[in-house]
């Protein structure tokens, strides 16, 4: 009895060990499982920490305007399409539009409906005056976004850059009548007025201001339209209107003014120009009609010193020049009026070069019309004016061409193909590359040749005439 009971004493202890040992296994098992989620839970925590040190890192690089710095950092990452967008402003903020297209080009590819990145390139584009690219950009966002208003505006205001003022007219028609209308009325304005059609641009204008009534750029172009058709009545009455509400407006003031004076209010239009100068403004617009009212009413010393002025703001004005002319004469400056009735002569005379080029081209016109003998009188007109050897060279070689291509006067021909003949020589003489050289004197001996056969084609028409005269007489 005693043995069987330390026999069962013994495996009771046997299976009590057992039942610890599962459950230190059971133990050690949810252990391992909880270490291992709580390391991968650390390693995500540390992950994102990391990305948003790098994202703070690229943001204070940006935002401390260290793009280059940006943009290396960038470099060293795997290339988002995020990153890649951040890479792009950083270019753009260096100017390097070069670089920001590219990526751009390649995003656009990947991502064709993204318009934050096809904005951009247009953007680009139009920095780098690639307004037909731009412009291609817009019709790709439009494609995308058909109702956005102020994708439409830019392409318009892109075809008005690219002298395109029909397209932008047409552009700009089509703009939702809600988006600032007084902006697009002034830009249709200005299109029509490019288009050089005044009226349509005086209605648009007038549309702008009454949209506008503070707007100084649509009142001064309609009134500036207003003096160039010399509709003084209306430049004065739109020019009033505006002043009503704003005085300060110094070209509104001296078209003002301006419009006075044709309206020969003279008194008026000096005392408007002289408010003109106290408030600064000394253009040569002021300047000169302030010369002209003083020297047209006898004021001749007053005129003098506003003359002048305007004359130093503009050189080349004749009108100028005259009443200062004039002026100097009857004050006793001779030698000014002298200088000032010289270089009006000096700017009504035009210069050699320009009537040996007019009548050159008056000449070969002639030809191709079919008047030969007309122009070869111009062609000889024009050598008057010819300044060099070159120009001989080119008046001889059309003359003779003329004489014997198309008047077979064969003797003539020899004539001017002689004088060209030695202008190619002279021209031959300044040469120093000897393949140049070489070249005219193939093309000298080609010539000789060419006059050879030319006499002989004069000798025969010679004997013609006269056995044709032998005939008539018998």
């Amino acid at each position: 009895m005693q043995i069987l009971r330390k026999l069962r004493n013994f495996v009771q202890k046997i299976n009590e060990n057992h039942n610890i040992m599962k459950y230190l296994f059971a133990k050690s098992i949810a252990v391992c499982i909880l270490f291992f989620f709580s390391a991968t839970f650390v390693w995500a925590q540390d992950s994102e920490q990391q990305e948003q040190i790098e994202a703070d890192t690229l943001q204070m690089y940006i935002l401390s305007a260290q793009y280059r710095q940006a943009i290396e950092f960038i470099n060293g990452k795997e290339p988002t399409k995020d990153l890649l967008y951040q890479k792009v402003l950083c270019y753009k903020f260096l100017n390097d539009y070069s670089s920001a297209i590219e990526i751009l080009n390649t995003l656009s590819e990947k991502y064709p409906d993204d318009i934050p990145v096809n904005l951009q390139l247009a953007l680009c584009y139009e920095a780098i005056a690639r307004y037909s690219k731009s412009i291609d950009c817009y019709d790709h966002l439009l494609s995308i976004d058909s109702t956005n208003t102020y994708f439409e505006v830019r392409k318009a205001d892109l075809l008005f850059r690219s002298e395109k003022y029909a397209l932008a007219l047409d552009a700009y028609s089509k703009v939702d009548s809600t988006y600032n209308p007084n902006y697009i009325a002034k830009s249709m304005a200005t299109c029509y007025e490019k288009l050089n059609q005044p009226d349509s641009a005086k209605d648009y204008y007038a549309k702008a201001w009454e949209i506008n009534e503070r707007d100084a750029y649509s009142a001064n172009s309609l009134v500036k339209i207003s003096v160039k058709k010399e509709d003084y009545l209306s430049a004065y009455q739109n020019s009033e209107k505006f002043i009503e509400k704003d005085s300060t407006n110094a070209t509104m003031n001296a078209l003002n003014a301006y419009a006075y004076y044709n309206m020969k209010y003279y008194d008026i239009a000096l005392k408007r120009f002289q408010k003109c100068l106290q408030q600064g403004d000394s253009s040569l617009l002021v300047n000169r009609t302030i010369g002209y009212i003083y020297f047209q009413t006898g004021m001749d010393s007053l005129a003098r010193p506003f003359l002048q002025q305007a004359f130093m703001q503009d050189t080349t004005n004749n009108n100028v020049l005259y009443n200062l002319g004039k002026v100097n004469y009857d004050l006793g400056y001779y030698q000014e009026a002298v200088e000032c009735f010289q270089k009006m002569v000096d700017n009504l005379v035009p210069s050699n070069t320009l009537l040996f080029n007019l009548y050159k081209s008056l000449a070969m016109s002639q030809e191709k019309s079919g008047a030969f003998d007309i122009a070869l009188d111009t062609y000889r007109r024009s050598f008057r004016y010819a300044s060099d050897n070159a120009d001989q060279m080119d008046l001889y070689y059309a003359m003779a061409n003329l004489s014997d291509k198309e008047l077979k006067n064969y003797f003539m021909a020899v004539a001017y193909y002689k004088e060209y003949r030695r202008c190619l020589f002279n021209y031959q003489s300044s040469l120093t590359d000897d393949k140049e050289v070489g070249e005219i004197e193939t093309k000298l001996t080609a010539l000789d040749e060419y006059i050879k056969s030319l006499m002989v084609e004069g000798e025969k028409s010679i004997n013609s005439v006269a056995k044709d005269s032998i005939v008539t007489k018998k």
